[in-house]
């Protein structure tokens, strides 16, 4: 055979062609390695938060061990299930210096979604991370070891106006981990007010919707620094879902247990957490709902004063 014929029959791969070969190989492999590891990751978040899930019996037990305990000069933050988990000792009574594995403990006690626990968590440790003048450049893009829960009333990180029992950062004093009562009677009221027969004695996640737009429509009015952007509504459908089907169930909480969450931070005697998580797929729809029922409301501020 002639090199001519040789050269016609086995052509040789231009030297271009390999190379990208071997980087595209490379590259998949690569990918390849760090989806692997990102699954992997998400399963062990997933295993470990499960296993923090008690029975009802298991959680009347756990519970005698964790009384209610209070004093003045404890730290506590704007979320009412943090507090009530501060309250009765599964975080520091005191508020102080606690880690980011110890409030993903306590949350998965409740039933959080593991994985996004992870990631919020990651994010306000990260975001609370305050820039010192005296520390090196890169020094400001590491996250805390502890955490204060009062810091979590720095606006704009978790903390948003529009809070159903908070008042607006702008308005009266700026401390946000204050509960407002009249917030909470006012809900207690709109329930007893529209649900009769079986939803007696119910907060619903419609009561819940117009107890939110009043809130909303009552900034805007009062508050002419209000600031409200879409992921902070989100936000706050999210802890529409966190109080109706982690703290309630189904989309409903009772009256008491209302009272005793969002008032009095404690876990009501006859309460106990879900047995199961809180699946992607809830954390996907629920919010969406909360939003939706919100959007639709007809409520109207003449209600304040009705329920005043």
């Amino acid at each position: 055979m002639s090199k001519l014929e040789n050269k016609t029959l086995f052509p040789k791969t231009p030297p271009q062609k390999k190379s990208k070969s071997a980087a595209s190989t490379i590259i998949s492999v690569i990918l390849g390695l760090i989806a692997a590891y990102l699954v992997s990751a998400i399963i062990n978040i997933e295993v470990t938060g499960r296993r923090g899930l008690k029975s009802t019996a298991e959680w009347k037990e756990l519970i005698k061990e964790h009384p209610y305990q209070r004093k003045d000069t404890d730290l506590r933050s704007p979320c009412p299930m943090l507090n009530t988990l501060a309250n009765h000792g599964f975080i520091a009574r005191d508020g102080r210096n606690i880690k980011s594995e110890e409030l993903f403990d306590a949350l998965m006690l409740m039933g959080a979604p593991p994985t996004v626990t992870v990631v919020i968590l990651n994010y306000v440790f990260s975001q609370l991370q305050e820039a010192n003048p005296h520390d090196s450049l890169f020094a400001q893009f590491k996250s805390l070891k502890t955490l204060d829960l009062d810091r979590l009333t720095v606006f704009g990180v978790l903390e948003h106006d529009v809070s159903l029992t908070r008042q607006d950062f702008a308005l009266g004093h700026q401390d946000t981990s204050h509960v407002v009562p009249e917030y909470v009677d006012r809900m207690i009221k709109l329930a007893e007010t529209k649900n009769q027969g079986e939803l007696k004695g119910i907060f619903t996640r419609e009561n819940e919707n117009d107890a939110r737009k009043l809130r909303w429509m009552e900034s805007i009015r009062d508050n002419r620094h209000m600031h409200l952007n879409f992921f902070s509504q989100f936000a706050s459908s999210t802890e529409c879902s966190l109080l109706l089907d982690i703290l309630g169930r189904d989309g409903t909480i009772t009256l008491p247990h209302l009272k005793s969450f969002l008032l009095n931070e404690s876990f009501p005697e006859d309460w106990h957490p879900r047995e199961t998580t809180f699946t992607l797929k809830e954390l996907a729809t629920k919010p969406l709902i909360c939003w939706h029922g919100l959007r639709n409301s007809q409520v109207s501020l003449d209600l304040i004063n009705e329920l005043a």
